[in-house]
């Protein structure tokens, strides 16, 4: 959902438990052919999508404000802006008005039961349809906030293919109606403040998830940020804090957003525009793997021009961001876990960002903890707030180093630089004074004892 005010850009899934992350949306689980790897749309072939046949925005009144034809143009729009990346393979096809089973001829979704009826043939993987609610009363039937910009998901994924197969978006009209109200929470966005909260969407909707990059913005004004972080703030931001990027003579996309939809969909001309750094996120035991720490790679600044290019040009990730959000335990049946995520252990702190060639410092971060729910950045909801997360990479990392200490990162097109690993500082150490370190055989006296205490410390740290 996208909403103003506080205006949270979330995802609403139709597919529950996802595991998500800073980067793709959904990984794949213990079913697919390659476990831990992004579930993607097959883009051999144009994504098909169909639109509503009515207006996209109608007045209090009932008067339309923005026909169906204007409403068609922006939406396809809003597609062109992933499409024309150029370093994308992804691109996008109308497909013609929506059609169900339960609908209008004209394809005009207006009540709740033509959306469901909308909605059932994006869960069967027949269509992915955009919706429009011109006046708001869909999502006032669905009982959502009436502030709520626009919302996205995924309707239905092939689990062992790894492949998206339908979506769907609905954009809320209210917000283009041309009436401010306060009394009936009917508040107005600029055109260029809506198509970027709806192009937001379709971001979930080719497969990314949120990302968290100058989170500084929240320190000034809303409407009102500073340029430097606005260039490097993702439109997939979870959180509608800025002015329209477009408003502010910047590209719709920020460079965290055109690495990502490259990553996911490479074409051949991707090598040659991007390196990779990768690394692993540990406690300060320098053994033990850090899930759902966010983590920066920002370009160098150039101490001698005017802008902050390590604002303007950073990408982002989550550690954990292959590895499921939720492994389940085998000791009840009550939570079996995630369909979604790897299950190798090896990747519990694994992190890759995909950057563009030039010198980079790296850096670690906790996710903001209003990020939860349907606005979450990582594969944990809720966020994991660790102490010593905040620390720049250095060639001598260590559990006691100063976490302000950063050495630059050389990439080059088409390298990956490894070993990027974090060591974090003043972090609880593994294990706890309550805890004897013995272990005992089963047959041994004490054996049964000692394990049953060691399973009851478990399950406690882990609830």
């Amino acid at each position: 959902m996208i909403r103003r005010a506080n205006a949270v850009l979330a995802v609403l899934a139709l597919l529950a438990n996802l595991a998500l992350a800073g980067g793709p949306m959904v990984v794949t689980g213990p079913a697919a052919l390659a476990p831990g790897k992004p579930f993607v749309w097959d883009v051999a072939t144009p994504i098909q999508f169909t639109v509503d046949g009515g207006p996209m925005s109608k007045s209090p009144t009932g008067t339309v404000v923005v026909d169906h034809a204007t409403g068609l143009a922006r939406v396809k729009a809003m597609f062109q802006v992933w499409q024309s990346v150029p370093t994308t393979a992804i691109s996008f096809s109308y497909a013609g008005a929506l059609t169900a089973s339960g609908l209008s001829a004209d394809g005009d979704v207006d009540t709740l039961a033509e959306y469901n009826a909308s909605q059932t043939t994006c869960k069967n993987g027949t269509q992915s349809p955009i919706v429009f609610d011109a006046d708001g009363s869909i999502l006032k039937s669905l009982g959502l906030d009436p502030l709520v910009i626009g919302f996205a998901g995924l309707c239905k994924v092939d689990p062992q293919a790894g492949h998206i197969l339908s979506a769907h978006v609905l954009l809320n009209g209210r917000f283009q109606d041309g009436v401010t109200n306060s009394t009936t929470s009917n508040y107005e966005l600029t055109a260029d403040e809506f198509d970027e909260a709806i192009t937001h969407e379709i971001g979930h909707f080719a497969g990314l998830d949120h990302s968290q990059i100058n989170t500084s913005v929240f320190n000034q004004s809303p409407g009102n940020c500073n340029l430097d972080d606005l260039a490097g703030l993702p439109l997939m931001f979870p959180v509608d804090y800025c002015q329209a990027r477009k408003s502010a003579g910047l590209p719709v996309l920020a460079p965290d957003d055109v690495a990502w939809i490259s990553s996911l969909y490479p074409n051949a001309g991707y090598p040659s525009a991007y390196g990779t750094i990768s690394g692993f996120i540990y406690f300060s035991d320098g053994i033990t793997q850090v899930q759902g720490l966010n983590v920066i790679a920002r370009f160098l600044d150039n101490p001698n021009t005017v802008q902050d290019e390590s604002k303007r040009v950073a990408v982002s990730v989550v550690s954990g961001y292959l590895f499921t959000g939720n492994p389940g335990q085998s000791i009840t049946t009550t939570n079996p876990g995630s369909p979604y995520g790897s299950r190798s252990p090896a990747l519990i702190g694994y992190y890759e960002i995909p950057v563009p060639p030039g010198t980079y410092t790296v850096q670690t971060e906790n996710i903001d903890a209003r990020f939860v729910g349907g606005s979450s950045v990582g594969p944990l909801d809720r966020p994991a707030i660790t102490y010593g997360a905040y620390e720049f990479w250095h060639h001598n990392e260590s559990a006691f180093d100063d976490p302000s200490l950063k050495d630059p990162i050389v990439v080059s097109a088409g390298q990956t630089v490894n070993g990027i690993d974090f060591i974090l500082n003043s972090t609880p150490p593994r294990f706890d004074k309550y805890e004897d370190g013995m272990a005992f055989l089963p047959s041994h006296p004490a054996g049964l004892f000692a394990f049953r205490r060691s399973a009851f410390l478990l399950l406690r740290r882990g609830s």
